[in-house]
């Protein structure tokens, strides 16, 4: 299994916190860091983020071969998520926490944390979990005020749980524009069933058109893919079919915008985010669509202006 993801994340050029794995360290001995902005953060340090996340859990069928049933646990407005970084600016540890628990990474135990210039990526030693996050500062993205990682556990085991969540410094109501229009563009991340219970891991482009005097937000993905975490030799397969549309709208000097997304092949859903940094330069959030039986698409965004 291990093999196979680390094959899986050196083709996941399209998914990214900065850094890679090596080495040790403690997250009792580090400075603790309430999350500003990524330019700012000094190290080595724990950097702790709130944000929103979402979750299914799924159970597979007696031989672990495919996905049979699907519970969506909706959205977590509390989530939040830590990154310990060492001296050197790699990552030790990755920790996301919501309502339905808390999925850690840490190479002082036996999990494994890398990247792949865009993407970093963690997983435990036994191949039953694994985490994708979106790298801020990668040269594609330049974000400096948020980002969204995807995670599964239980791979191989007969139970588990996928999820996605958005953390950053959320701009206050106050400070959102309240004329005038803006676009943000970025990327999106998630993990998908099909109707026959196999799963994907997909990506794609993210765009956010924002009419900042109506508070509505025109949300759409496009080049939608996917790769499958199994596979001998992954490579992504263009799926339209993934790409999203919806409208999102939010109350007058409030940071939390929601709204109704749909696509043509899973089904419709709610995608639910914030604005990021002192005034609204990034936007970020999490989606979930759910269909009949195990169709079920879920994951998370990021863009900017």
């Amino acid at each position: 299994m291990n093999t196979k993801l680390r094959i899986l994340f050196a083709s996941a050029a399209a998914l990214t916190l900065s850094g890679c794995g090596g080495g040790g360290g403690s997250s009792s001995s580090l400075t603790q860091i309430t999350f500003s902005d990524w330019n700012s953060i000094t190290k080595p340090s724990q950097v702790n983020l709130e944000g929103i996340s979402t979750d299914v859990s799924y159970s597979t069928d007696a031989g672990i071969t495919k996905i049979t049933s699907v519970t969506n646990h909706g959205v977590d407005s509390t989530a939040a998520a830590s990154v310990d970084y060492r001296t050197d600016s790699t990552i030790s540890k990755i920790s996301f926490a919501t309502n339905n628990g808390t999925v850690t990474f840490d190479e002082n135990g036996t999990d494994t944390i890398g990247d792949t210039g865009n993407v970093v990526y963690g997983y435990d030693a036994a191949g039953t979990k694994f985490v994708i996050a979106s790298d801020p500062l990668y040269s594609g993205n330049n974000w400096n005020y948020q980002t969204f990682g995807i995670w599964e556990t239980g791979r191989g085991t007969g139970s588990g749980t996928a999820g996605a969540v958005s953390v950053g410094a959320a701009t206050a109501g106050s400070s959102i524009p309240t004329s005038g229009s803006a676009t943000y563009s970025g990327h999106f991340g998630g993990t998908s069933s099909d109707a026959n219970g196999v799963d994907v891991i997909t990506t794609g482009g993210a765009t956010v058109v924002a009419d900042f005097a109506n508070r509505s937000l025109a949300f759409s993905t496009t080049g939608s893919k996917y790769v499958s975490p199994v596979a001998s030799s992954p490579s992504w397969i263009n799926k339209s079919s993934l790409d999203m549309t919806g409208t999102l709208t939010y109350s007058a000097a409030t940071n939390s915008f929601s709204g109704a997304v749909s696509d043509s092949f899973i089904g419709s859903g709610t995608a639910t985010g914030k604005f990021y940094g002192p005034s609204a330069e990034e936007i970020g959030g999490v989606f979930s669509l759910t269909g009949a039986g195990t169709l079920v698409h879920a994951g998370g965004f990021g863009a900017k202006k």
